[in-house]
């Protein structure tokens, strides 16, 4: 629920003493300049009494400006935000109204009466992480103070290079099934797990447009959450030990779950168990944005150089849309606990995009083992 107290909505106005080109790389996340360019407001930092919004604009001395932009989750997921962020274009522009009326409506994923959970549910499930004299128990679960975060650019050809490895029946897979199932293998490999521990990774799933998700046909406008995020699992040793396309195989059955069914279980699950958090130990929620359309909000000054999160949290990795040296792909930040781990990462990840590494994968392959 929203208190419309009619105190209206944060906002910032700044100047800084550099211009766009001096920032160079640094406008792609993570931004070492987030605190400059975002104040963080006190007292911003919960879910209940807090502002749901924050603007702070600054302008450069090349005459562009950034906008950063804090959101209360609560009240929208990306979709929503960038119906919101359009709207201010608008209104920019001179527009009296809105284009696309906002619809709250909230009700339309309501919970049925009575709640009742019919499907799996991984991405919420208890999870005991193992004590043995080997486990890296603390790596089941980072330290989100503590991390080490670092982004990577994946061109088109690194995204043929990957789709190569699969064997010809997987190769239809979409560029977010592919690379999910790859973050997710090099991921697991650089946290050095025990192998008999269990990994899982949760796909953040819209049911905005979604072809499984016939009937919550929710109307033009709504700009609240509308996402699910079904979890793949996998046993550490076979996931790091099988060919790319287990991954893959098991990042596809997960998507694939989301219909209406799912989305009600998960209402009812939500109601049931009093909001549960999302499994953390072992877990990965990846998030796909290449489509939600930062890049494409203007503001009457053109498109932005750069449109999306600044940062991402220890949990999360989030697909962007970015350009690097006039090529077109997917930057992706990602945290993990050390450096050594994070080197170990860009290993792993090196032997599957790099051209050479396609003389040495397998063209077949079997699920040794599956949860």
């Amino acid at each position: 629920m929203v208190d419309c107290t009619g105190e209206g909505v944060l906002f910032v106005a700044a100047t800084a003493d550099v211009g766009l080109e001096q920032l160079g790389d640094a406008i792609r996340p993570p931004c070492p300049y987030l605190d400059e360019f975002l104040y963080n407001v006190p007292g911003s930092n919960d879910i209940l009494g807090c502002p749901l919004l924050l603007i702070q604009v600054t302008r450069l001395t090349c005459g562009g400006f950034v906008l950063a932009l804090r959101l209360n989750h609560t009240m929208s997921d990306a979709f929503g935000l960038v119906q919101f962020l359009n709207t201010i274009t608008e209104m920019a522009r001179g527009r009296k109204v809105p284009s696309i009326p906002p619809v709250w409506q909230r009700e339309i994923l309501n919970a049925r009466n009575p709640p009742r959970i019919t499907c799996p549910h991984q991405e919420y499930q208890d999870v005991v992480t193992l004590q043995t004299p080997n486990s890296k128990a603390s790596n089941m679960v980072m330290d989100p103070n503590n991390v080490v975060q670092c982004s990577f650019f994946f061109s088109s050809n690194q995204i043929r290079n990957l789709r190569e490895l699969l064997p010809k029946h997987l190769r239809n897979c979409t560029r977010f099934e592919l690379l999910t199932a790859c973050l997710w293998k090099c991921r697991t490999i650089a946290l050095e797990l025990d192998p008999k521990e269990t990994v899982r990774v949760s796909c953040m799933t819209s049911i905005r447009g979604n072809k499984n998700v016939n009937n919550l046909r929710l109307p033009l406008g709504y700009y609240g959450n509308a996402f699910a995020y079904p979890a793949a699992v996998s046993n550490v040793r076979v996931l790091c030990d099988s060919p790319l396309g287990y991954a893959v195989k098991l990042v596809k059955k997960a998507k694939d779950q989301v219909n209406d069914e799912y989305i009600k279980s998960v209402a009812d699950l939500i109601v049931i168990k009093g909001r549960p958090l999302y499994t953390v130990p072992g877990n990965y929620i990846v998030s796909d944005q290449t489509r939600v359309g930062f890049n494409e909000v203007d503001f009457g000054w053109g498109l932005p150089v750069f449109g999306g999160p600044a940062m991402t949290l220890s949990l999360f990795s989030l697909y962007i849309p970015y350009e690097e040296k006039g090529e077109k792909g997917v930057v992706v930040p990602l945290c993990l606990p050390t450096a050594s781990a994070m080197e170990r990462f860009k290993q792993e990840l090196k032997k599957m995009t790099d051209e050479e590494y396609k003389m040495y994968h397998f063209k077949d392959f079997k699920i040794v083992s599956s949860l």
